[in-house]
């Protein structure tokens, strides 16, 4: 594990022991139910950008219905690594977080995890080492309602189409747009889209269509994004890091 704790040592001003302890402790062996080895840990925590780990309980997944911690941080990463540990009655709860995670996730992050073997559970039995968290991938999007109403109407039409964007913008700035989640704000204008850096919570850009929105003029939403994504990608600030 000398090359983890080398990197963690490198990039982390706080907590750095407790990191390299819980880092350590995520490797599964092939005596284990599903091998997580040390190369794919290094790996993920050599990625441009930050990282950050996550440690909670089985019990805590209808929380997370709820909160949607794991959710948000997922949102922003690259990568994640999660290591869940088995004292032999766990399948069921493993399970859950597995198809949970899998659901949330985008095709262009890496998703691994291996399965720990115990005699008894730990008090935090999941293990999440979230990694290429980039400053591009950790803006909040606000919308007003009609914007809301119409990208909620047509999956089938919208998913898609979100994800061509993305793709494009990605190629054009040389770094992957990961997805935003887009949250109503009731206390904007019907067809407002506000972006905040959630870092320092600085508003990025707001904008709104001078016609009304549908399926045909939600283009120039998709152009007026692409702009400000490309805008904010010469910023030193949100460049790979």
């Amino acid at each position: 594990m000398e090359e983890v704790f080398r990197c963690i040592e490198d990039n982390t001003l706080n907590n750095t022991q407790a990191m390299k302890e819980c880092v350590g402790k995520m490797v599964c062996t092939k005596e284990d139910y599903l091998s997580l080895d040390e190369e794919k840990i290094l790996k993920a925590l050599q990625l441009p950008g930050e990282f950050f780990v996550l440690r909670l309980h089985y019990k805590d997944y209808d929380q997370e219905l709820e909160e949607q911690k794991i959710k948000h941080k997922l949102s922003q990463s690259l990568s994640a690594v999660i290591t869940y540990e088995d004292d032999g009655s766990s399948y069921e709860e493993i399970e859950k977080f597995v198809k949970y995670i899998y659901e949330i996730s985008d095709e262009k992050q890496n998703v691994i995890f291996g399965i720990k073997k115990v005699e008894e559970l730990s008090e935090y039995p999941i293990t999440i080492l979230f990694s290429g968290i980039l400053p591009i991938n950790q803006l909040k999007m606000t919308i007003g309602k009609k914007v809301y109403d119409l990208i909620h109407s047509d999956d089938i039409y919208f998913k898609p189409k979100f994800a061509q964007y993305r793709d494009l913008i990605s190629k054009d700035i040389g770094i992957p747009i990961l997805p935003v989640l887009p949250k109503l704000d009731e206390e904007l204008e019907d067809m407002q889209v506000r972006l905040i850096d959630t870092y320092d919570n600085r508003l990025i850009a707001e904008f709104m269509a001078d016609e009304e929105i549908s399926k045909s003029t939600i283009e120039k939403y998709f152009q007026k994004l692409a702009y400000i994504y490309k805008a904010l990608v010469e910023e030193k600030k949100y460049k790979r890091g």
